[in-house]
């Protein structure tokens, strides 16, 4: 009799249990984002999520990878992803032609590329006449490697020849060809260029500009009447990029998972460079002068146009005054 007793007993807890665990899963607000690709800039995101942040701050979110910021811009706008992680010209892009997209955050302010060259060139000034190669036009390898050629005062439009190469494995290979002289890269794709005894011509992360190399994207709209949703997100998304600066372990586990290596050798380089000294916390929106200065050969509107009308920092700055971000800081 005692011994029935104690099994309902047992059973009524495990039911009361499973019915709270369920309660507190459907008080879980589900919400689609938008990721891109696998790489290190773009890792708080996924740092986040398998760090189990989201559910920590009351989300259940998804992440979808998409390739390229124009089409998370795209998605965004529809309303398939109300917030996206992006970076480079794209946001601003999209303002400028009249959509009502804003940055909340940038948690990668400095470049991230490093220009390799062929050995036998020794500076960045010998390119010129040269044939540099960028993965595509317009992207942030192409803006970055631009604006660092013209500070070494050389003109990308008439002193060299810029073609585009492809992804970063047909940069390194056409480099090593010779069919073009030299490139801006990012890790892992660095080490790869040290292993073909490519010679590093330029770190690009120590020039003194600040950029919106990649953060997190809304649209006005939908920052208007989700405020605490966008808020928790991004909660979430600075603890996990905190986690990742300061738990290499973990940062490495996650960057194998998602770009599906256990090359420790390149999971150290990669962390080394990008994740572990290449986030910005507080994640300010930053960068945006710089992109809409190089907007201005193509787009009219950008020229006169303000850095603010296109971010919006409350959230952050609330999230910094709070202590919320200097306790994250100081509690790992």
């Amino acid at each position: 009799m005692i011994r029935r007793r104690e099994i309902c007993c047992a059973l009524a807890l495990i039911i009361c249990h499973s019915s709270i665990a369920l309660g507190q899963e459907k008080k879980l607000e589900k919400i689609r984002v938008g990721g891109g690709s696998a790489s290190a800039a773009q890792m708080s995101i996924w740092l986040a999520k398998e760090g189990n942040y989201y559910e920590k701050h009351g989300l259940n979110v998804e992440v979808i990878s998409i390739p390229g910021s124009s089409l998370a811009i795209q998605a965004m706008l529809s309303g398939e992803l109300p917030i996206i992680q992006a970076g480079g010209a794209g946001p601003i892009q999209a303002a400028l032609s009249g959509t009502d997209t804003v940055i909340i955050a940038t948690i990668a302010k400095k470049f991230n590329w490093w220009i390799f060259a062929l050995p036998n060139i020794n500076r960045i000034e010998d390119l010129k006449g040269k044939i540099f190669g960028t993965t595509r036009f317009g992207t942030q390898s192409d803006l970055a490697s631009r604006i660092a050629l013209r500070r070494a005062g050389i003109d990308p439009e008439r002193d060299i020849t810029m073609v585009q190469t492809g992804g970063p494995a047909e940069t390194i290979s056409a480099m090593v060809a010779g069919k073009i002289h030299a490139a801006a890269v990012t890790p892992p794709a660095t080490m790869q260029a040290r292993k073909a005894k490519l010679k590093d011509l330029v770190d690009l992360s120590k020039l003194d500009i600040e950029y919106h190399v990649n953060g997190v994207v809304t649209t006005r709209r939908y920052l208007k009447s989700n405020e605490d949703t966008a808020r928790r997100f991004l909660q979430a998304y600075i603890e996990g990029a905190v986690r990742g600066m300061k738990d290499k372990p973990f940062a490495m586990k996650t960057m194998g998972k998602y770009f599906r290596t256990d090359d420790r050798e390149l999971l150290e380089e990669t962390y080394e460079m990008i994740i572990k000294t290449g986030f910005s916390v507080p994640p300010y929106p930053a960068g945006i002068a710089s992109l809409l200065q190089d907007l201005e050969k193509t787009s009219p509107k950008a020229k006169g146009a303000k850095p603010e009308d296109f971010a919006d920092s409350r959230l952050v700055k609330e999230l910094d005054q709070s202590g919320f971000i200097k306790s994250l800081v100081a509690g790992r």
